[in-house]
């Protein structure tokens, strides 16, 4: 395809074993956020579904949560990434697989896509197909814009392509990002 970028197979950059303190303080402020806003949510049936899994670093911080009372399933498309998440995460259920084509048939408690959206080229599509197999709680995290992309000019990276990650083909504020979500669940709000 002409003009479309190349998507990188996992994490362009290792932000979550960076040796960059700042780096270290925000991916620390991260799982911080993730682990209070995941504090309420309790799996019923014990199913969590992660789309995206990449190299399985956030799969770990799920399996430290829920582990012991759930069973997690996780995919992403890349065979490479889900290799590597296996060997972190041996107790989860991984496949090879495509957000845009998650089989039917199963629902989960919990559904995360975390640090995905801004890599599909359809995210509306995406979030429609997160939906179709969550009956209780949507969990998912973006990049905030152009926050970002001014802390990846800010440590010298990207500067050719404004701070812009290879491979994000989609940007959102948290006022963009809440209207995407609300409205593919069905929710009209004006923000």
């Amino acid at each position: 395809m002409k003009g479309q970028e190349l998507q990188p197979e996992g994490n362009y950059y290792d932000k979550y074993h960076t040796k960059n303190k700042i780096e270290q303080l925000l991916m620390k402020h991260f799982f911080h956020k993730c682990e209070v806003v995941l504090k309420e949510v309790k799996s019923k049936t014990g199913a969590i579904l992660e789309a995206g899994c990449g190299e399985g670093e956030f799969t770990r911080f799920l399996y430290k949560k829920y582990g012991k009372s759930a069973s997690l399933e996780a995919f992403d498309i890349s065979r490479s990434c889900v290799a590597k998440a296996q060997k972190k995460c041996p107790n989860v259920s991984f496949r090879v697989g495509s957000i845009y084509e998650i089989p039917k048939g199963r629902s989960y408690d919990l559904v995360v896509a975390s640090e995905v959206l801004e890599h599909m080229d359809d995210p509306a599509l995406a979030v429609q197909s997160l939906l179709n197999v969550c009956q209780g709680y949507l969990f998912l995290t973006v990049p905030n814009e152009p926050l970002w992309r001014i802390l990846n000019m800010a440590r010298g990276k990207y500067l050719g392509r404004l701070g812009n990650t290879p491979g994000h083909v989609q940007h959102w504020n948290k006022r963009s990002f809440q209207k995407l979500v609300l409205e593919k669940g069905g929710v009209k709000q004006s923000l």
